[in-house]
């Protein structure tokens, strides 16, 4: 299954570098599903709104039209295309998906009992890695959003900058592994007083990190959100004592009988 995936990352690269990727179409991509990269037969996929049928069925012919336009462009374009769509078209459409939805639970009940269940450990097993890969990144888009501030590089990390600062030459190929094997090199051929001036830069900066952490830190607890900092940071919950204190029954007086 084609799926359209928005490249985020490219608008960082400046709008040259990322419309000549737009027309690498790099847009368009094959994104296997779950069950494909453990090798499983093909899962029965949720069948698609009309308009995002649509979008899947003209985005080609779109991009194509429209070379060098970003992601957001042809989207844009796609909308104002589904508008003008016929209302015939548009109710047929609906009618379609609407009957897809409702056989849909069917075919992905019928799949799973052709499965093995040593097929089956295996697939749960990858949704729980997936799952916990997906609370990870949701954790660090979280951590950026509340404007945690970023770990300085160490003392090699700032010696690395100074060099690429002073270099004319920015190429793409300039950063290179190889490049960084020569950094290196002249790295560990300093002297331990050639070194001092990167240290001090670096204990300088982790000074200034730590205090801006705590201070950050110190924030999010105050909007409730401690799940946030690191554990060691963490306030300390108080116990509610009235509540883990046992009460004594009353001791009942028996009745002597008479």
């Amino acid at each position: 299954m084609f799926a359209i995936r928005m490249l985020r990352s490219l608008t960082n690269l400046g709008p040259k570098v990322s419309d000549q990727l737009w027309s690498m179409n790099y847009a368009t991509v094959k994104r296997l599903s779950l069950e494909e990269k453990l090798g499983l037969p093909e899962r029965p996929k949720k069948p698609s709104s009309p308009y995002l049928q649509f979008c899947g069925q003209k985005f080609t012919e779109f991009s194509k039209m429209h070379p060098g336009s970003t992601f957001t462009d042809i989207a844009h374009k796609l909308a104002e295309a589904w508008k003008l769509v016929d209302i015939e078209t548009k109710t047929k459409m609906m009618n379609e998906f609407h009957e897809k939805i409702k056989t849909h639970p069917e075919a992905l009940q019928q799949y799973y009992s052709t499965l093995t269940d040593a097929q089956r450990v295996q697939l749960e097993a990858a949704k729980k890695t997936r799952m916990e890969s997906l609370k990870k990144i949701r954790s660090k888009f979280e951590l950026r959003k509340s404007g945690k501030p970023t770990r300085p590089t160490g003392m090699f990390g700032v010696f690395v900058k100074d060099v690429y600062s002073k270099k004319t030459d920015h190429s793409t190929t300039y950063f290179g592994t190889g490049h960084l094997k020569e950094i290196s090199k002249v790295w560990n051929n300093l002297t331990p007083e050639e070194k001092a001036p990167y240290k001090f830069k670096y204990e300088k900066d982790e000074k200034e990190y730590r205090k801006k952490l705590a201070e950050w830190e110190e924030e999010m607890i105050r909007q409730g959100k401690a799940n946030l900092v690191r554990s060691e940071s963490q306030p300390i919950p108080v116990l509610d004592e009235s509540k883990n204190s046992k009460k004594i029954p009353p001791i009942k007086k028996q009745m002597k009988g008479k």
